[in-house]
Formats: structure tokens, sequence, C-alpha cells
């Protein structure tokens, strides 16, 4: 076999290692396939984990506000329990008038204390003893009501009125909200009354009065 020339030879050689070189080093700025998968991983982990602090912000500002409200719903409910309403805080539709009270003369009695029948339910309790609403409505008058001493009259959304007598002194006025359990007054015996008491009635429409007990006692309370 002929020999090479040297000067052939190692030109040959020359291009082959450069060939080879030029092959085996990758571009300066072409980034491994296997980096590129890496940095989308980690763009992907960044973004669930955003997704997750923001999810849990939301949970925990939900469970805050849930809080709140059980709270609140526990105070309500042992507000209206101490008069009398033991059921869902949702469905009250009335409350006892006092919390603390004695029943004294009674719807329809008759007699010397009285001009005509009596016309509402007398709960006996010390002077000075809050007086709340029992049922939500307006108050359409706060005055001095000769016999009736001071009176409150809060009309319901159906035109029933309900008015509290002899009162020794008013926590509202005429025009104003109430719902129920709000205070209204305080027990008396301003007017025609032989003692302390809160003397209650209750006239559908604006009528005639009605026994306030068993109004009441249909309304879900017992006096």
């Amino acid at each position: 076999m002929r020999a090479i020339p040297r000067p052939a030879g190692l030109l040959l050689a020359v291009v082959v290692a450069t060939s080879g070189l030029s092959l085996a080093v990758p571009r300066a700025d072409a980034a491994p396939e296997s980096n590129v998968r890496e940095d989308v991983h980690q763009a992907q982990a960044m973004l669930l984990q955003r997704r997750l602090r923001e999810r849990q912000r939301s949970l925990a500002s939900l469970n805050r506000r849930a809080d709140a409200r059980d709270r609140a719903l526990l105070g309500r409910q042992r507000v209206l329990a101490t008069y009398g309403w033991t059921g869902d805080p949702d469905r009250v539709t009335a409350v006892l008038p006092l919390a603390s009270y004695s029943l004294s003369a009674g719807f329809g009695l008759t007699g010397p204390l009285w001009e005509a029948e009596h016309g509402g339910q007398d709960f006996s309790a010390p002077t000075g003893e809050q007086i709340v609403a029992v049922a939500a409505g307006t108050v359409t008058e706060v005055a001095e009501a000769g016999p009736y001493g001071l009176r409150t009259i809060v009309t319901l959304p159906d035109g029933t009125e309900v008015w509290y007598c002899h009162q020794s002194a008013t926590d509202v006025e005429a025009g104003q909200h109430v719902d129920v359990a709000d205070p209204l007054g305080a027990v008396g015996d301003s007017g025609n009354a032989t003692g302390p008491h809160l003397h209650l009635e209750v006239r559908p429409e604006g009528g005639a009065p009605i026994d306030p007990y068993d109004w009441l006692v249909a309304a879900g309370v017992t006096p």
C-alpha cells in the first residue's frame, strides 16, 4: 500500500480533528433540554404555591367571619332565652317583655280598680326593671296617657298595636324601628297603678284588645 504524503496526511488529520471538535461542543447560547424542563417545573411549583397561599388566606377569612357570626348568634341566643325564646334565633317571632316578673291581673277582669274590663296582662316587677319589645315593629307613640301612665305603643307590620304602660322611663321615640327584645323602657307605677308593674295590651289592627297571654303563647312563648 502506498503511504500518504506527510503534508496531505497532516491536513486530513487537522480537518478530521476540527470537524470532531465542532460536532462535540454545543452552542454557547443553547440551553440543555434538561435545564429547560427544570425551569418549567420550578415555575409551575411556584404558581401552585402562590395559589395555595391565596386559598389558605381566603379560607382563613371565611373562618373568621363564620366564627364572628357564631359568636354573635350565640349572644343573641342567650338574650332571647332570657326573655323566653329557646328556639332558633332566626325564627323568633316574639319574646316576653321582662326577664323577671310575676303575673298579676289578667285579661278580662272586672272590679273597682278598672273603669271597664281589664284590657291587658299585668307583669309585676320592681321599678326600673328593663322592658323589651315583645315583637319587631315601629314605635308609633311615646307619651303620658292618663290612667295608662307613661305609655309606649309599638305597631307591628300586620297593624297590631302592642301597648307598654305605667313605665317609669322610656328608651325609644316615635318613628324608631325596634327589633325583638330591644330595650323600650323601665317598669314603673305611673298613671293608675297600685304598685310597679307593666300593663301589656295587644290590639290587632289598633282595635279592641285581646288576651296578651294567649297571643304570646300562640307566638311561641309562655309567660
